[in-house]
């Protein structure tokens, strides 16, 4: 059912977009309780509309074995220079791997930048802090990502 709707909510945004990124990243997920990040990467898919955007993000953590596929709203706030400066908010579907009955939802809100260095390629560096109503909260944290965006 999730993978059902997260295609047809790919299939909308890749018909009604003018224009699709596609991007790649590694992170930095600094979880409550432990002093070490945890390495992850993934995939981006994306697409603007003016200063809004929309993004569906698949991260893999592998020492933890925790799959994220998040869905983020953004909105541009500022252009300084060449830097665009975006305010993200989302939520994440967390498919924790190790833990059977550890897999939920959660919250997302952040910023990120971006930088061109061509015409159709970006660097890009977000923060986003994840929380959700588990009273354990033992994935709750701040990540860190940088990449490479690519836009059709």
């Amino acid at each position: 059912m999730k993978k059902t709707l997260l295609a047809a909510l790919l299939a909308t945004l890749a018909i009604s977009a003018s224009a699709l990124d596609i991007g790649i990243v590694g992170s930095g997920e600094f979880v409550k309780g432990s002093h070490n990040p945890v390495d992850g990467m993934g995939l981006t898919l994306g697409q603007q509309f003016g200063a809004f955007s929309a993004t569906v993000e698949a991260d893999r953590q592998s020492v933890t074995n925790v799959n994220k596929f998040s869905l983020i709203g953004g909105y541009d706030v500022a252009k300084l220079a060449d830097v665009t400066v975006t305010a993200k908010a989302g939520v994440a579907y967390l498919d924790n791997q190790a833990l059977i009955h550890d897999n939920r939802y959660a919250g997302l809100i952040g910023a990120g930048v971006s930088y061109p260095v061509a015409k159709s390629v970006a660097l890009t560096a977000d923060y986003l802090y994840q929380a959700d109503r588990n009273p354990v909260h033992k994935l709750d944290g701040s990540t860190v990502a940088v990449g490479a965006r690519y836009s059709f």
